[in-house]
């Protein structure tokens, strides 16, 4: 089975992750920024999508690093101009790497973890 990429962030709390190739996946306003206000979770119509919680505290998204109504659509994010969880600005006792549209879920899982958070699965669907 393909390890699932990481498509799409949700609240700081829920990662989204298609198998299908990163440029097919689309939900509703991907290409609209500021895409906190605007985009929804992604498509599932073929149970392509899993879902996971992740608690970590020193992750933020484009939507805390940017400020209030970021530059950024999900389709700039999953473009990979911006990763989609980065350690906190200018935090130099926690240089976590940054986590960008495209990673797997099994990696996902491992620099979360290893970095001291924690990753749950869940069955909740759009």
């Amino acid at each position: 089975m393909k390890d699932p990429v990481l498509c799409f962030i949700h609240h700081d709390t829920w990662a989204y992750f298609t198998t299908k190739p990163l440029k097919e996946q689309w939900g509703d306003d991907w290409d609209d920024a500021p895409y906190e206000h605007n985009a929804d979770p992604p498509y599932d119509d073929d149970g392509t999508i899993t879902v996971v919680a992740y608690k970590h505290p020193y992750y933020e998204t484009p939507e805390n690093y940017c400020g209030y109504n970021s530059p950024y659509s999900v389709e700039h994010i999953n473009n990979g101009n911006v990763a989609w969880l980065a350690a906190r600005y200018n935090d130099k006792d926690h240089p976590f790497p940054p986590i960008y549209a495209g990673t797997t879920l099994s990696e996902f899982i491992k620099m979360i973890t290893e970095t001291g958070g924690e990753v749950f699965r869940s069955e909740m669907r759009n």
